[in-house]
């Protein structure tokens, strides 16, 4: 009884630290921006690899008693679920100001120690669990396993019906559960009583749950802090928290022309985690949309045939829609990947958005771009892109290491694939000074447009207008090149409207740089550069990095060059620091940090047993192997949870499948390591053949193989994801136990050092593999991961003489 109570005990505990990974996760792309997200990853195995230096050293003393241990760190666990988060939020955290205030360095790092705690009192707990009898050992393995993968999917279930504050407290009652479980109940004064007052405790969390506090420079909490706003709507899943909020102060435009002098109609703001902004209007006949016939996205329904069939890639609040509705469009196909979007403006919103989504010729689906472009056979005269991301987020860099496959050349060649002979695409970024990732879009639809074989220099046109707050960039790419008519046309709506010209065919300098002049025409010089046969000297001295984005490196908001920071500091000097890329700058933090935090918690505290390093044979050979399964197992991690976003549609999607697939997968493969009737030597060079074999087939095949099932509902393309993964997770499991078995036999005193080598490079890697994703792309990540296995495999040569 006591065995299947510990087994139960250690599948919950599992369970909640996987869910409170992805928990983590939400609540920090909703408090601050999605660049935390990675960086829970790279904290739970610091915690987890701490807990395994801590036990190391311990060992002795919790092998007299583990039951003492057990049910207490459990306890523990639970209640630092309910407590961490909220003691994270009093953490004055300023991202924004990173660059310049050397104490928010400080923050960050107090903020992850805080993330820490949970994983490493969980990663005790099951490591005191791993210590007991060897015949009970797989069994509890197994329920480790089985708790891990079921936490994955369970939280992604959850977040469709709790909020993120109720996450957190379900979490911990699992913890509180397993705690129950464990505890001497035999033994009431020791035990009863704090039990009791942690139930209370959990309890009182779901009664009154947590919730993050956004930062102040969200758009939420902007909009919010307008007198007699309120919030008329909320909902929560695993694509984000929408907020519905209204007020006599609350507007959100688009880019209008000032020369739009009409009232626009009444309306409310619906927001995606506290920052992407889309209003949503009431409107009862195609006329109430004539506002949004002066933006710079309307162009295209000027150039294009009358009454044309439309797509719409981000549905929002329905102003792309009103404006196709506007121009009598035939037909509309308008794609929205949030379901709580579609069902707040099919349910509660509906009446407020006078039934956008359901209006005559509207179809919307609840699908991202590439999925529906990878299994439709449907043409449109108009591919709309509204820009994607808020403008102040993504001005202070703060997407600049979210990946994006929607903003890739292999996208825009879909799209291209996807118009009628006539058609036309519209993508519309905001605009900065000096431009950034505007170019880089005008180049790679360029680049998409000679891939097609078709010249660019005649199929592309650039508009702008520059107004406060939001300014615009349009570009439009046309499947023929633009006729005389055409470019008449768009002249008179930019004359008409105040809209810059940038480029068009033909387009004399005299006539650029108007209305809104800038320094230089910078727009006109680089168009002609990017077209012309100097595009890759330009591209090279450009000051951002603005080359063309393929699905190997999807990083479209990382413009950021070194050599560009006297400049930026300059330009934002007195100004505050919006101009530098934020996300960036937050990952080498958590790289930096990582390393000597990880140093600090891992290898240090085994300076005690310096003695058997010093005197144990073929330390070397044991150092390189560890040190190389560290690192390419989680490069392998790392990249196939960036490389499956484009699969799945979403980073939890991703995340979930991939953390739950490794585990339970590498530690199936664990668990059999030990039944093969072969040398270990030979275990290992067979596992690590594998692995390569595996890697390399996976590096030219897997987005042809994952492209079969796009389109499929997302619970089945979460199993193809797993089932894709389990052979090369079940490969990698072998290398780790077999090696260290080994070392157990011939040299034991090795085993807490190898221990920690292991822990030390996969905390590295974890926080290093996105900067390394964005500099060399995936390739390189899954060809270096192949590297490492590869050395692993030679070194095992000389880790023992078995």
């Amino acid at each position: 009884m006591r065995v299947l109570r510990i087994r139960l005990a250690i599948a919950l505990v599992s369970m909640s630290t996987i869910g409170l990974e992805l928990a983590l996760m939400r609540a920090l792309s909703l408090r601050f921006w999605s660049h935390f997200a990675y960086m829970v990853i790279g904290v739970a195995l610091l915690g987890f690899g701490a807990s395994g230096t801590m036990l190391s050293l311990l060992r002795s003393k919790i092998l007299g008693r583990p039951d003492r241990w057990m049910w207490p760190l459990t306890l523990s666990f639970a209640l630092s679920v309910l407590v961490v988060p909220r003691a994270a939020q009093l953490v004055p955290l300023n991202v924004r100001f990173l660059a310049w205030n050397p104490g928010q360095v400080v923050y960050v790092l107090l903020v992850e120690l805080l993330m820490l705690v949970p994983f490493f009192l969980a990663g005790a707990v099951v490591g005191i669990a791993l210590m007991d009898q060897p015949d009970r050992i797989s069994g509890h393995y197994a329920a480790n396993l089985i708790g891990s993968g079921l936490g994955a999917a369970l939280i992604v279930l959850a977040m469709y019906h709790l909020t993120t504050g109720q996450l957190f407290t379900a979490l911990a009652a699992g913890g509180y559960v397993a705690a129950a479980l464990l505890v001497p109940w035999g033994r009431p004064r020791a035990a009863v009583w704090p039990v009791l007052a942690a139930g209370v405790i959990v309890l009182l969390a779901w009664l009154a749950p947590w919730e993050p506090a956004l930062s102040q420079y969200k758009t939420l909490s902007y909009l919010k802090s307008f007198p007699g706003t309120k919030t008329i709507l909320r909902a929560e899943g695993p694509l984000g928290r929408i907020d519905v909020v209204e007020g006599p102060a609350v507007r959100q435009e688009p880019a209008l022309s000032f020369r739009y002098e009409k009232e626009l109609p009444p309306g409310v703001v619906l927001v995606l985690d506290g920052e992407q902004a889309s209003p949503v209007y009431q409107w009862s006949r195609a006329e109430d949309w004539a506002f949004m016939d002066y933006t710079t996205q309307a162009a295209a329904f000027h150039v294009c045939r009358e009454r044309p069939r439309v797509l719409v890639v981000g549905a929002g609040g329905g102003t792309d829609i009103g404006l196709a509705l506007y121009h009598r469009s035939a037909a509309v196909v308008a794609l929205e990947m949030n379901p709580q979007v579609i069902a707040a403006m099919t349910g509660p919103l509906r009446e407020r958005g006078g039934n956008i989504y359901l209006a005559d010729s509207v179809e919307v689906i609840n699908q991202e771009a590439r999925g529906y472009l990878a299994t439709t056979d449907r043409r449109f005269d108009v591919i709309q892109v509204p820009p994607i991301g808020a403008f102040g987020a993504s001005g202070a860099g703060l997407y600049a290491t979210r990946e994006s496959y929607l903003y890739t050349v292999e996208s825009f060649e879909t799209m291209l694939d996807h118009l009628s002979e006539d058609g036309v695409l519209c993508l519309t970024r905001w605009g900065w000074t000096p431009p950034r990732d505007e170019l880089r879009a005008f180049h790679m639809l360029a680049e998409a447009l000679r891939r097609r074989g078709l010249g660019p220099a005649t199929r592309l046109a650039m508009i702008r207008y520059f107004t406060t707050p939001n300014p615009t960039v349009t570009i439009l790419a046309f499947k023929r090149a633009l006729t005389p008519r055409q470019t008449r046309t768009l002249q008179t709506f930019c004359q008409d409207r105040n809209f810059g010209r940038c480029w068009l065919p033909d387009l004399a300098p005299t006539e650029v740089n108007e209305f809104h002049e800038l320094p230089r025409p910078y727009y006109f010089e680089a168009a002609k550069e990017l077209l012309g046969p100097g595009r890759d000297a330009y591209l090279s001295a450009y000051p951002f990095e603005i080359t063309a984005v393929t699905d190997d490196r999807p990083y479209f908001f990382q413009t950021f060059r070194w050599r560009a920071l006297p400049m930026l500091a300059r330009q934002a000097r007195g100004r505050g620091p919006a101009h530098l890329p934020l996300g960036y700058l937050m990952s080498v933090v958590a790289v930096g940090q990582g390393i000597l935090v990880a140093a600090a918690l891992i290898l240090l505290p085994l300076l005690v047993r310096i003695q058997s390093l010093r005197s144990a044979r073929r330390r070397a050979a044991v150092f390189a192997y560890f040190l190389a399964l560290g690192l390419g197992f989680m490069l392998l991690e790392m990249g196939f949870l960036q490389k499956l976003i484009l699969y799945l549609s979403h980073p939890i999607y991703s995340a979930a499948a991939v953390i739950a697939s490794f585990l339970v997968f590498s530690g199936l493969g664990s668990q059999f390591s030990r039944h093969w009737k072969t040398r270990p030597k030979r275990v290992v060079a067979a596992a690590a053949t594998v692995i390569i074999i595996i890697s390399l087939a996976y590096s030219l095949v897997l987005d042809g193989w994952l492209g079969l099932t796009q389109a499929q509902p997302i619970a089945l393309r979460f199993l193809v994801a797993c089932a894709t993964i389990a052979p090369l997770a079940f490969a990698m499991g072998h290398m780790f136990p077999t090696g260290l078995r080994q070392v157990g036999k011939d040299q034991p005193g090795l085993v807490p050092w190898a221990w920690a080598v292991n822990g030390f490079t996969s905390v590295v890697a974890t926080v290093a593999t996105p900067l390394l994703a964005a500099e060399v792309g995936f390739g390189v990540v899954i060809l270096t991961a192949t590297v490492c296995y590869a050395a692993a495999g030679i070194a095992s040569r000389w880790v023992t003489e078995g």
